[in-house]
C-alpha cells in the first residue's frame, strides 16, 4: 500500500513540475518590423524559460492571431534550459543571414507578423494559454531596427538581443570635456630699436599671457618722469627776457664808455 502511494505521489510530482516549468515559459522579444529590406522570413520571436527546470519546446504550438503554427526543431537543444532563451524564425536561413554569430536554440515556425499589431501565444499540446501578449506598433521598433523587449514586464523598443538578456543600451549624459589648452608666452623679440618703454610692455605682457599662472603681477611704482619741455607762465617770460635785455644794455654801455687817457691837456673855462 505504502508504495502504491509513493508511486501517486511521483507521478503526480512529475505532473506538477512538468506543468510549472511550460507555466513559465514566456514570449520576450518581438522583431516584427525590419528597418532595411523586406520584413518576409526575417521575423522571429524569442522565448525565455523562467524556471528552474528545462522546458521542451517542440511539444508548444505558436499561435499568432488565430492561427496554429507548429514549432521545428532547427539548431541547438529542444529543451531549453533553466533561465534559458530559444528563437521561433519565420525562416531559418534568412534568419542566419542575418544574424550568422548565433548559436543558440532555433526553431521553424512558418508565419508573417502584422507591422500594426496582433496577438501572439504559446500554448500546449492541449491548446491551453501557456504565454499571451498583444503587441502594436504605438508600442515602439516599428522599422527602426529595434525590436520590442519585455522589460521588467514593460514592453520597450530597444536595440535586438536574441538569445541573451534584455537590457535598454543608455548613453551617457555627460560629454568627455576636452583639454584646456594653454596659452603660449608672447616671444620677446631683441631689437637695438626698442626704447626702455618697449621692453616694460614686453615684460607685461609676458606675464598676462598665462590665463591659469598662480602669479601675481606687481603693480608699477608710480614714476615721475622730467618733462622735456616745459611751460612756464607768460609773466614769468617776459621778466626773463627783460632781466635779460638790462644786462646786455650795460654791458654794450660798458664797453663803449671812454676813459680818458693819462697826459690829455684840459682847458679850463670860466663861467
Amino acid at each position: 500500500m505504502s508504495q502504491k502511494i509513493i508511486l501517486f505521489l511521483s507521478f503526480f510530482l512529475f505532473l506538477f513540475s512538468y506543468h510549472f516549468a511550460f507555466a513559465n515559459v514566456e514570449i520576450n522579444e518581438i522583431m516584427y518590423d525590419l528597418k532595411t529590406g523586406s520584413d518576409d522570413g526575417r521575423e522571429w520571436v524569442e522565448v525565455f524559460n523562467n524556471s528552474d527546470a528545462p522546458a521542451d519546446l517542440s511539444i508548444l504550438k505558436f499561435f499568432e492571431a488565430e492561427t496554429n503554427h507548429k514549432l521545428k526543431w532547427i539548431q541547438g537543444d529542444a529543451n531549453i534550459p533553466a533561465k534559458g532563451y530559444a528563437l521561433i524564425v519565420s525562416d531559418p536561413i534568412k534568419f542566419k543571414i542575418d544574424w550568422p554569430s548565433f548559436s543558440g536554440t532555433i526553431f521553424d515556425s512558418s508565419f508573417s507578423l502584422s507591422n500594426d499589431g496582433e496577438i501572439l501565444a504559446i500554448k500546449d499540446e492541449n491548446f491551453n494559454i501557456i504565454d499571451q501578449s498583444i503587441y502594436n506598433s504605438a508600442m515602439g521598433a516599428r522599422g527602426d531596427g529595434k525590436s520590442l523587449q519585455k522589460i521588467s514586464g514593460v514592453w520597450i523598443g530597444a536595440m535586438p538581443t536574441p538569445g541573451t538578456e534584455n537590457k535598454i543600451a543608455y548613453a551617457s549624459p555627460f560629454l568627455p570635456s576636452s583639454p584646456v589648452k594653454k596659452s603660449e608666452p608672447v616671444p620677446v623679440k631683441a631689437s637695438s630699436e626698442n626704447t626702455g618703454q618697449d621692453t616694460l610692455e614686453n615684460e607685461k605682457k609676458l606675464l598676462s599671457s598665462d590665463s591659469h599662472s598662480n602669479l601675481n603681477v606687481v603693480p608699477e611704482p608710480n614714476i615721475a618722469y622730467v618733462a622735456k619741455s616745459a611751460s612756464f607762465p607768460f609773466p614769468i617770460i617776459i621778466l626773463i627776457l627783460l632781466l635779460g635785455a638790462g644786462g646786455g644794455a650795460v654791458y654794450f654801455i660798458r664797453r663803449k664808455k671812454i676813459i680818458p687817457q693819462t697826459g690829455d691837456d684840459f682847458e679850463i673855462l670860466d663861467g
